[in-house]
């Protein structure tokens, strides 16, 4: 069995190597140790880097992990790197994430309906983001289905969807533009009760996440 403070250093070393979020599993067989090892010398390694002279902690994704800076160092990163700093997101993109968020997976058809407006560029937007990803399945009229990605779950904080439907959650997540008014647009649409199986070479080009 390996000491937990052997091992700390590897994870470190590997998560900094990862350009995505990396499991348990994939660690443990990596430094041929058991999985209960690598959660111990982990959970040493996240405590470690509480303290106030570090600059990035560990995020838990499901069962995914990764490293990544601490939220207060953002705009300094920002500041050396100006192509790392994205731009916000604008009120309607904001709208169109939150419908999206609430019916998925849902197509581009009903979030039209609810905004009133043509919406495809602003989808193309949110794709371009990785925010949204096509889903591996039609719509009932063969009509493209969008979902969120994990990396809409870790630009807002969130360990999973099931965060986001609880109560008083999505009005945070999305204070800029939820209203009663698209509360009550959202339960007008009723979500997609059936999707058909894509033909062959369909929805291969999902985005990632």
């Amino acid at each position: 069995m390996e000491a937990s403070w052997e091992l700390k250093p590897y994870i470190e070393a590997m998560l900094m190597a990862a350009d995505r979020p990396v499991t348990l599993d994939a660690l443990a067989q990596s430094l041929d140790v058991t999985e209960q090892e690598i959660d111990a010398a982990l959970q040493e390694f996240e405590a470690d880097l509480l303290a106030a002279d570090r600059g990035v902690q560990v995020r838990r994704r499901g069962r995914g992990i990764r490293l990544e800076m601490k939220p207060q160092y953002a705009d300094r990163i920002g500041r050396l790197l100006p192509e790392r700093k994205e731009k916000p997101l604008s009120a309607q993109a904001l709208e169109t994430l939150a419908i999206v968020a609430l019916k998925q997976p849902v197509a581009l058809g009903d979030i039209n309906a609810v905004r009133g407006i043509e919406s495809a560029g602003t989808v193309q937007t949110l794709r371009n983001r990785k925010l949204i990803a096509r889903e591996a399945r039609l719509g009932p009229r063969r009509e493209k289905l969008w979902r969120t990605t994990q990396l809409f779950l870790e630009a807002f904080g969130l360990a999973s969807l099931e965060e986001l439907y609880q109560a008083g959650r999505m009005e945070e997540v999305f204070a800029p533009v939820y209203s009663a008014e698209l509360e009550e647009e959202l339960a007008k649409e009723e979500p997609l009760d059936a999707v058909e199986a894509p033909k062959d070479g369909e929805g291969k080009d999902l985005a990632e996440g």
